[in-house]
């Protein structure tokens, strides 16, 4: 099935693509096709170019129709297998893809709890009924965390100021 499009986008003609029984009118339509895909990627690598190359097999017996050359496409798919595209790490099957993603979303996941519990925690804030609300041990420990883990950073830039404030007085005790 093939969709088509009209310029202002507006309606949509679909075109069923379906086999020709007609071995004549096959051949014709293949041998059409071939001579209008050939000319495509020759206008192709012209016009933008690129490094193209077109190997096509008819039926298992015949050798396969190469464009532009069978050294040039040897070249072509001999860089495309050099590339770091091609490697191994960057192949994966749906399941490695799959699994990226979920860990992905995980990631993402964990990064608006986050988000939501110090949301939460600055509402707690300026709210005292706000966490009277909240029924779910979960989130409790969630605010517990974000306000456990704001008053580490705190106490460290409490530190460093501290420790920025004793350099600047044994600098002014020499001088």
């Amino acid at each position: 099935m093939y969709f088509c499009c009209s310029p202002n986008n507006m309606t949509r003609s679909m075109v069923m693509y379906q086999f020709i029984e007609d071995e004549r009118v096959r051949n014709v339509t293949m041998r059409k096709r071939k001579a209008s895909l050939m000319k495509k990627m020759n206008e192709l690598k012209i016009l933008c170019d690129v490094d193209a190359c077109l190997v096509m097999y008819e039926t298992d017996d015949s050798p396969p129709d190469v464009w532009p050359s069978p050294s040039e496409a040897h070249r072509v798919i001999q860089k495309f297998n050099k590339s770091p595209m091609w490697s191994s790490n960057a192949l994966q099957d749906h399941s490695a893809y799959l699994q990226k993603q979920i860990a992905k979303m995980k990631k993402q996941l964990a990064k608006e709890k986050e988000k939501n519990m110090k949301h939460l925690m600055v509402k707690c804030l300026f709210d005292e009924n706000a966490l009277r609300e909240v029924n779910n041990q979960e989130v409790l420990d969630g605010v517990r965390s974000a306000i456990d883990s704001e008053i580490e950073a705190i106490d460290d830039m409490i530190k460093e100021a501290q420790e920025k404030a004793k350099k600047k007085m044994v600098f002014r005790t020499f001088f």
